[in-house]
């Protein structure tokens, strides 16, 4: 049994009811050497009355609304190195103190902490029924059992909760003294933080809970907060929409490379020169700490926002709730997709949790802060296409982010569900599958379950055991709710077993815009690929290429390029007409589809473009970007171009005579070809580089070519050649 004593500051919060539960459960716990001070904010005489009588509490004025400011006022008041920081509304277990304290005769740990029902952090995370919490009898009871079922489990974490935990005294003084979150990540590198799984708190966290400190009078109405690395592409359209939107914009930069601040700050954002720590929800909250607006909107730099803004600003005003759902849609090659994501809510009241795919919840609770959809605002979302996703080398990064989440042990359900989508996404589809089925061993929650069947359903229809497909897909049938999600996996597993005809009959009956049971958005358009496929098996290409053309002039991509063309030219035509149906405002995703299909079908579809849209920046970009791949003579008519339009420095021409992957001839008839069409003093240096790399052996056939393609070069090296 551990004697070492213990210092207790309590923040005085809640209702009186949930104030008298607190000090009913946590007198019975208490050392005979052990302090209470009790924070009493000013005009809760409420609170003060429960404390009648109760002289082994030391009642101290609360005079500041900064809960960090409220811990040191209590540390401050009392003496042990060992101390419990405790929100005014929480039921203590009747063991509480000597597991908790325990730990301490660790000198390595620096903080501990129970399990807590309703609060943030790893210590939430715990359900339990209205009974249990009818009363502190009640509780104590469960509780009880909940220690027997537990005893003697620890785990280190990297971080509690802001609602009840036991510090070092001393370690918290060297971590910069106590805030509102508390500093866990100063904590954790001057020693252990434990999570005491055997002792089993609950939280209030209602209306009236301390820990809910309001925007001081004069703030802002609304904040933007994004985090960002090397952006400086994406990020002007992002900040330009939301300038005409919100009052201030906050930048998290997590250590660009490029020009991403020097935009951000001409768009008049303020700039955060943060770091990277492998955690979204973490990056994400620094950033939050610089937002001085009542509400909050999250975005992206690859997100755009649409919005009413008089009438998005007046819904603000008028809100009760502490958070609101918007339309998030997704721009991807194969069309658009909706869901409603937790993008805007109070400011003061929000915490994100998780490494990837980081959700907001209130700071109080650990509940999602979710509320009703605000249809005055939609974020345009456009990171995800295959091109830039592969660019960004996104699949890896969230494949590794999402493994350690699931080692952090925190998000629970949520974090095996983002670890099978990023193994998808990293091209692990096996992987993916199998934690699919190993987390669905045991129970899980119903959207948990939904996710988790309709990945392993699409796996094991893309690996062909469609027995396993079918098997997901029964259960998928029980525990549904909305008929368009067993809808979607049903068509793709009719496509896996070759069942084309049953496909396109459900496929017909499909409806054109639904909300699944995960509240995204679903329509037909989402399964033009699958339809295409389904006619082209059935030996109808015509009818496969007239609905390809419709989704072409939807603006939806919904094949990569290669098979584009395999359907428009058996449809009677070819991959240059993808560029007379496709609207001028898809062209930016056309090209991104392109960069993903060999050169010479992008330079085809290219050429195309230029025709229908001549000296197109767009266009002459993507071929700056392909022209090192370019075949001599059309680099030569695409050099033409681009310095006719003013990017002499874009010159394919020059491009392939620096690639050290192409032939030692290409690169001297690329340079020599530059020089005599162009002049361009920029060949000369690399005519000569190039003709240094020029073996004897080589020398004839190069000299050949220069004659038909640079004779004036030719004829300078003709005397050389001879001697």
């Amino acid at each position: 049994m551990s004697t070492q004593p213990l210092s207790v500051v309590v923040t005085a919060g809640g209702s009186a009811d949930d104030f008298h539960a607190l000090l009913e459960s946590l007198r019975p716990g208490l050392g005979p050497r052990d302090e209470v001070v009790c924070l009493v904010p000013a005009g809760r005489d409420d609170l003060r009355r429960e404390l009648t009588g109760h002289r082994w509490v030391r009642v101290l004025d609360d005079t500041t609304s900064d809960q960090g400011a409220r811990w040191a006022a209590g540390l401050a008041a009392t003496r042990h190195d060992i101390v419990a920081l405790f929100d005014g509304d929480l039921i203590l277990p009747g063991r509480w103190r000597e597991p908790l304290v325990r730990e301490f005769d660790d000198e390595t740990v620096v903080a501990a902490g129970p399990h807590c029902y309703n609060s943030f952090g790893p210590q939430g995370g715990v359900e339990l029924d209205d009974q249990v919490l009818s009363g502190v009898a009640v509780f104590k009871a469960y509780a009880r059992q909940w220690w027997n079922d537990h005893r003697g489990q620890t785990t280190d974490m990297d971080r509690l909760g802001p609602v009840c935990v036991v510090v070092r005294r001393s370690a918290l003084e060297a971590a910069g003294g106590p805030t509102l979150d508390m500093p866990y990540e100063r904590l954790r590198e001057l020693g252990r933080i434990v999570l005491v799984r055997s002792v089993l708190a609950a939280h209030g966290g209602g209306s009236q809970c301390g820990l809910r400190v309001p925007r001081p009078p004069g703030a802002p109405l609304l904040s933007a907060a994004l985090i960002v690395k090397d952006e400086e592409n994406a990020l002007p359209a992002s900040l330009t929409a939301l300038n005409a939107v919100v009052d201030e914009v906050v930048v998290y930069d997590t250590g660009s490379t490029d020009r991403t601040r020097e935009i951000a700050r001409e768009h008049g954002a303020t700039v955060v020169e943060g770091y990277w720590d492998d955690h979204f929800g973490d990056a994400r909250n620094r950033g939050l700490a610089h937002c001085s607006g009542e509400w909050v909107l999250v975005v992206d730099a690859d997100e755009v926002t649409v919005a009413d803004a008089d009438a998005l600003r007046a819904a603000l005003e008028e809100s009760g709730e502490s958070g609101h759902a918007v339309t998030v849609r997704t721009i991807e090659e194969s069309g658009t997709y909706d869901f409603m994501g937790s993008r805007l809510f109070r400011g003061a009241l929000a915490r994100y949790s998780g490494r990837l795919h980081e959700q907001p919840l209130d700071l109080a609770t650990g509940v999602m802060l979710v509320g009703s959809h605000l249809t005055e605002l939609t974020v345009m979302h456009t990171g995800y296409s295959a091109a830039t996703f592969a660019i960004k080398d996104k699949g890896d990064r969230n494949r590794r982010l999402a493994e350690k989440g699931v080692a952090d042990q925190v998000l629970g359900p949520a974090g095996v569900v983002n670890l099978a989508r990023s193994q998808v996404a990293a091209g692990d589809v096996e992987s993916a599958v199998a934690t699919a089925w190993e987390a669905m061993r045991t129970p899980q929650p119903q959207w948990a379950e939904v996710q988790l069947l309709s990945l392993a359903i699409r796996g094991e229809v893309q690996l062909q055991r469609l027995a396993e497909a079918r098997r997901g897909l029964d259960r998928l049938r029980e525990i549904a709710t909305r008929e368009v999600t067993v809808q979607n996996m049903e068509i793709h597993v009719l496509y896996g077993e070759k069942r084309f005809q049953e496909a396109l009959d459900l496929m017909a009956v499909f409806p054109e815009r639904a909300r699944d049971d995960l509240n995204q958005v679903h329509g037909l358009s989402h399964l033009t690929s699958m339809q295409v496929g389904a006619l082209r098996e059935l030996g109808r290409p015509d009818e496969a290429a007239d609905m390809l053309r419709a989704a072409l002039r939807r603006g939806e991509f919904p094949l990569p390029l290669v098979g584009l063309a395999q359907v428009l030219e058996e449809g009677g035509s070819s991959v240059a007409e993808v560029a007379e149906l496709m609207p001028q405002d898809r062209l930016r995703w056309l090209l991104h589809q392109a960069g993903r299909a060999e050169p010479q079908l992008a330079e085809t579809l290219a050429e195309a473009l230029f025709e229908r849209y001549p000296g197109d920046s767009l266009v002459l970009g993507f071929v700056a970007w392909l022209g090192d791949r370019l075949p001599l003579m059309r680099a030569l008519e695409w050099s033409a171009r681009q310095r006719a339009h003013g990017f002499a420095d874009r010159c394919p021409l020059l491009a392939i005579a620096r690639q050290p992957d192409r032939s030692v001839g290409d690169r001297v008839l690329a340079a020599a070809m530059a020089h005599e069409t162009f002049g361009d003093p920029a060949a000369v240096p690399l005519l000569v580089e190039s003709l240094e790399r020029v073996t004897a052996e080589d020398a004839g056939p190069v000299l050949e070519r220069l004659r038909t393609l640079a004779p004036s070069v030719a004829a300078m090296m003709e005397p050389a050649a001879a001697r």
